[in-house]
């Protein structure tokens, strides 16, 4: 709770935190639709091999758009959550010169860990899903207004909202490694952030055909990822030492 506390009074930190959330569930819809208004029957037999009748065209490109364009988007929104606030509830405590106040806690290592960890995880994922309901709303009632069909729900978005959680944890795990050899918070989010980079190739991969972002995709991905976060904090808690990170 102190750690959410700290994170949500400081401008600096839950400013980018929730702004860059908000502009994607507010903005990205209506420039969806806006582009598929003047192009969308034109573009989608270019980037995605789909010939449809031009009364269904624009239909098509916004709900291919949402999924293979703006849903690897959506996926970064977790990271950048958990980034953000894993960095500033680990590496903060060195530039806020609090650890002495930690030192003097009960708190076992392993208590400390998952109660840093949670600070991180709860907002991250709440924000990802306030982000996703908002999406959703404004897709769908400009879509119901457009063309009388709904683009939600869809499994592959769901699919999507179920990654968001284990994108989290191993941004997190990745945080808690990554502030033992930073000296600040500025450091830990540029490194951390770079897990941003493989999830901006998928729309690329999808549109050249190189991937379908499919159910079977996502239960690939989610597999990998439960792998992954479960490896990440394994580490994570093998090599935390309080003592030793604080002092750092």
């Amino acid at each position: 709770m102190k750690d959410m506390k700290e994170a949500f009074s400081s401008l600096s930190i839950s400013g980018p935190m929730i702004g860059v959330p908000i502009f994607f569930a507010v903005l990205l819809p209506f420039f969806t639709f806006y582009i598929a208004r003047y192009a969308g029957s034109t573009i989608l037999p270019q980037i995605a091999g789909i010939s449809v009748p031009q009364s269904f065209g624009n239909f098509y490109f916004v709900e291919f758009f949402s999924i293979n364009i703006l849903g690897p988007i959506f996926m970064t929104m977790p990271i950048i959550t958990a980034s953000v606030l894993a960095a500033d509830s680990f590496a903060g405590e060195k530039e806020r010169k609090t650890a002495e106040a930690l030192l003097n806690t009960p708190t076992t290592n392993g208590e400390l860990l998952i109660g840093k960890i949670f600070a991180s995880l709860i907002p991250a994922v709440i924000l990802t899903i306030a982000v996703f309901l908002i999406y959703a709303s404004i897709t769908d009632y400009l879509s119901l207004s457009s063309f009388g069909i709904a683009i939600f729900p869809n499994i592959a978005w769901y699919m999507m909202l179920l990654n968001a959680p284990f994108l989290a944890l191993t941004t997190i795990g990745l945080v808690v490694l990554i502030s033992t050899k930073v000296r600040g918070i500025k450091e830990a989010q540029q490194i951390s952030t770079l897990l941003i980079l493989p999830l901006l190739v998928i729309p690329f991969a999808s549109i050249f055909n190189l991937a379908k972002l499919n159910l079977r995709f996502f239960i690939i991905l989610l597999v990998v990822l439960i792998i992954t976060s479960c490896a990440v904090l394994y580490l994570s808690e093998k090599f935390f030492d309080r003592e030793r990170f604080i002092l750092s």
